[in-house]
C-alpha cells in the first residue's frame, strides 16, 4: 500500500492528475524495458464521455493491427491524423520511427447508474510484452467508486474531482465500472474487493487463490466475468459464480477451442467438485467414474489440466483418455453413449495382419472380433438374426448372441468372443508381444 500513500501525498500537495501520472511513471521500471510496449492512458470523465489520451512507447514495428471497440469514437493521432486506417480488412496503426505515438479518442457514456463499459480502450495485437498504466480523473463525481480490470495502485478524493490509477500487464480489454452508491474498498494481497459488506470467507479464499485482481459485489443485477475481473450481484450464489468463473478461466487456458458447450460444463464440474449442469456432461462423468479406476481417472484429469495453452479438441480428449486407460478410443469424438477402448497392438491371425480389426477392451476383458479372425483362420461364418453358424472341415457350431451367458456377443454391430472363452470352443492359441496380439489356429 506504499504506492497508495505515495500517490495520496502528491495529490494532497496539489499535484494535478496529469502531472502525477508522469511523476509516478518515473518509478515504473517496466517502462524502461525496450522489449515492452508501454501504454500510458490518461482518461477523464466529463459526465457524457470519457476522453482518452493514449500514449504508446516501445513500438518496434512500423505497423500494428489494432482493435477499436464499437464504443470508441473519433480515434486520431496527435502527430498524424491518418495514422489509423483500414488495410487488408484489418484496422492498423502506423508507428513512427521513434517508437512513440499518442492516440486520442472518446467513449460516449449513457446517463445512468451504474456505469459499465466492457471495452473502452484501443487494443494492440503484438507478440511484444505489454504493460498498461491507466489513470482516470472524474471531474463530475467527487465521490463514488470507479473500478477497472487491473491492479489498483491508488485512489484519492478531492473536493472537485476524484482520481484512480491502475496498472495491468498485457493488452487485453479493460472493463470499467462506476457507481455512486457507497462501496467499501478493501485489499487482500493483489486482490481489490469492492462490496457493501464483508465477503464470505469461503468465497474470499477462492478469489484469493484465483487470478482475479478486481472483485465487485454490486447491489445491481450485473454479472460479468473474466479471468482477472469479476463483477457479480449481491444475490448471486457463490457456487454458481464459482462454476462460471472456472469455466471462463478454462476457456482462456484453452484458447480457440472447438468443442461442444457440454465439455466446458464437464471440466468446470470437475474443477469445482460439483455436478454438471448438462445431461451429456453428467453421462460422460458417470462413464469416467464407472469405467476407469481412481488412478486412471486422476491420470486423465491430470493430462487435461496440464496440457493447456493450446486449443482443446475432442481428439485430444480421446488421446488423453486412451493414455489413461491403456487403449484407443473415439468416445469423445463420436459422442458415444458408452466408453469403449481397443487394444493399440496389431491383431494378427496365422501371421496375417488385420489392420481393420481391433481387440475391444470392455469391463476389464479382451473381446476378440470374431468374424475377421475366424474367416482368416479358414472358417465359414454366417449369421441369421440372433444365430451364428460356423463351419470348417465338416465340423459345425451354432451360437446365439442374445443369451446372458452367450459365448459370442454383439457390440455396436460387431461380434466378439472373450479371450478366455475362445480356446474353449475352437482350436486357437493366443499370445502377445509388445506390438502385436497373435491368434494361431488349425
Amino acid at each position: 500500500m506504499w504506492k497508495v500513500a505515495f500517490i495520496s501525498t502528491l495529490l494532497f500537495l496539489g499535484v494535478s492528475a496529469g502531472a502525477l501520472y508522469y511523476q509516478w511513471d518515473e518509478y515504473h521500471t517496466e517502462a524502461t524495458k525496450q522489449s515492452v510496449m508501454q501504454h500510458d492512458i490518461e482518461a477523464t470523465f466529463t459526465g457524457k464521455t470519457i476522453q482518452v489520451v493514449h500514449h504508446i512507447r516501445g513500438a518496434v514495428a512500423d505497423t500494428y493491427e489494432v482493435t477499436v471497440p464499437k464504443e470508441v469514437k473519433g480515434v486520431s493521432c496527435l502527430n498524424d491524423k491518418t495514422c489509423v486506417k483500414r488495410q487488408n480488412d484489418k484496422t492498423v496503426v502506423d508507428a513512427p520511427k521513434t517508437g512513440e505515438l499518442s492516440l486520442t479518442y472518446r467513449v460516449p457514456i449513457a446517463q445512468k447508474e451504474p456505469l459499465f463499459v466492457k471495452e473502452w480502450l484501443v487494443r494492440f495485437h503484438t507478440s511484444q510484452q505489454q504493460q498498461m498504466n491507466i489513470s482516470l480523473t472524474d471531474a463530475v463525481h467527487p465521490k463514488g467508486v470507479w473500478a477497472a480490470d487491473g491492479k489498483l495502485i491508488g485512489y484519492v478524493y478531492k473536493p472537485s474531482f476524484s482520481f484512480f490509477m491502475w496498472e495491468k500487464k498485457g493488452g487485453q480489454a479493460v472493463p470499467l465500472y462506476f457507481q455512486a452508491k457507497p462501496l467499501r474498498t478493501s485489499f487482500d494481497h493483489d486482490l481489490a474487493v469492492y462490496a457493501t459488506k464483508p465477503v464470505d470467507p469461503t468465497a474470499l479464499s477462492f478469489w484469493r487463490k484465483s487470478s482475479v485482481q478486481t472483485l465487485i459485489v454490486t447491489p445491481f443485477q450485473l454479472q460479468y466475468i473474466t479471468p482477472t475481473f469479476v463483477m457479480i450481484p449481491e444475490t448471486a450464489s457463490f457456487a454458481n459464480v464459482q462454476r462460471a468463473y472456472v469455466r471462463v478461466e478454462l476457456q482462456q487456458r484453452f484458447p480457440n477451442s472447438s468443442v461442444p458447450d457440454w465439455i466446458w460444463d464437464l471440466l468446470a464440474a470437475y474443477m469445482t467438485k460439483t455436478k454438471p449442469m448438462t445431461q451429456q456432461a453428467q453421462r460422460v462423468l458417470q462413464q469416467l467414474q464407472t469405467t476407469l479406476t481412481k488412478e486412471e481417472q486422476q491420470t486423465f484429469w491430470t493430462s487435461v489440466t496440464t496440457n493447456d495453452g493450446q486449443p482443446l479438441t475432442m481428439k485430444k480428449l480421446d488421446e488423453w483418455l486412451g493414455k489413461a486407460y491403456g487403449g484407443n478410443t473415439t468416445f469423445f469424438q463420436d459422442e458415444q453413449p458408452y466408453m469403449t477402448f481397443t487394444e493399440r497392438k496389431m491383431l494378427v491371425a496365422n501371421n496375417v495382419k488385420l489392420p481393420n480389426a481391433h481387440v475391444l477392451l470392455k469391463d476389464g476383458q479382451q473381446l476378440f472380433p470374431f468374424i475377421p479372425i475366424m474367416r482368416t483362420l479358414g472358417y465359414t461364418v454366417q449369421r441369421s438374426s440372433e444365430a451364428v453358424f460356423i463351419e470348417k472341415n465338416g465340423a459345425r457350431w451354432r451360437f446365439f448372441t442374445n443369451g446372458t451367458n452367450a459365448v459370442i456377443r454383439e457390440w455396436n454391430g460387431t461380434l466378439y468372443v472373450e479371450r478366455t472363452e475362445f480356446p474353449k470352443w475352437f482350436s486357437v492359441y493366443i499370445s502377445e508381444t509388445s506390438e502385436e496380439i497373435h491368434v494361431v489356429g488349425q
